[in-house]
């Protein structure tokens, strides 16, 4: 397909089959447009919440959408960007026991219990590929990664409740770059898993000033598909 031209090559399409996102905030609304480019073939998204002004700040949704479903803005963006607009499934519902889970999730909500029981039911999956966790503060943001080739890397040791996190005040919770940053990390490491390509299963970025820290550096072995772990960890 000429669409894919500059990175045929690059981006292997065939494995761009159905992803779904949990979470269609200020980080889920960055990740809607650039996984349509990317070329995935399907998208399912759940978020219950609407666009509120001060999402304007963070999100990419625009403000002729202020007071509708954010699930509803995200499908009326697959249609200008996905390869297969029809194959876009957006519910304007929370998460929930009811809701089926993909064996490529990525989540990006507002509280770390919803991100558990996510994890959770991804877990449990027999066919399961990647789980992908991104966390974003107004100058700081996370990746964790979970996949079904990294099975002695552990979700919950980077996870803690939501209590426990430090609550910075109302006026200097989020930005749109941190928001930008962290969707483009979680596209890069897609990109990484879905390619057999080597890609740490924890990066903690602070973005002023920038200082990156690591956790282990997952290796494949091209010849088998099989992973090595590198347990150091860089900063």
């Amino acid at each position: 397909m000429e669409r894919f031209l500059r990175n045929k090559d690059l981006i292997p399409n065939e494995k761009l089959k159905t992803v779904g996102i949990v979470g269609l905030g200020g980080i889920g609304s960055q990740l809607v447009p650039l996984l349509s480019i990317m070329g995935f073939n399907s998208i399912h998204g759940w978020d219950y919440d609407t666009l509120e002004e001060h999402n304007l700040s963070t999100t990419l949704y625009p403000q002729n959408a202020l007071g509708k479903p954010k699930a509803e803005i995200a499908q009326a963006m697959t249609q200008m960007y996905a390869v297969h607009p029809d194959k876009m499934v957006f519910h304007n519902k929370p998460y929930d026991e009811s809701c089926g889970t993909l064996p490529c999730m990525i989540v990006c909500t507002d509280d770390m219990e919803s991100r558990k029981n996510l994890f959770d039911k991804w877990s449990a999956l027999d066919n399961k590929d990647f789980f992908i966790d991104g966390r974003m503060g107004a100058t700081t943001v996370e990746l964790c990664t979970q996949t079904s080739r990294t099975p002695e890397h552990t979700y919950m040791d980077e996870w803690i409740p939501t209590d426990s996190v430090p609550k910075p005040p109302c006026s200097m919770k989020h930005t749109v770059f941190a928001a930008q940053f962290i969707a483009a990390q979680i596209v890069s490491q897609v990109y990484n898993i879905v390619g057999n390509l080597s890609y740490y299963d924890y990066i903690n970025t602070c973005l002023s000033p920038h200082l990156v820290t690591y956790g282990n550096q997952i290796i494949p072995r091209i010849n088998t598909e099989e992973y090595t772990y590198d347990r150091s960890t860089q900063s």
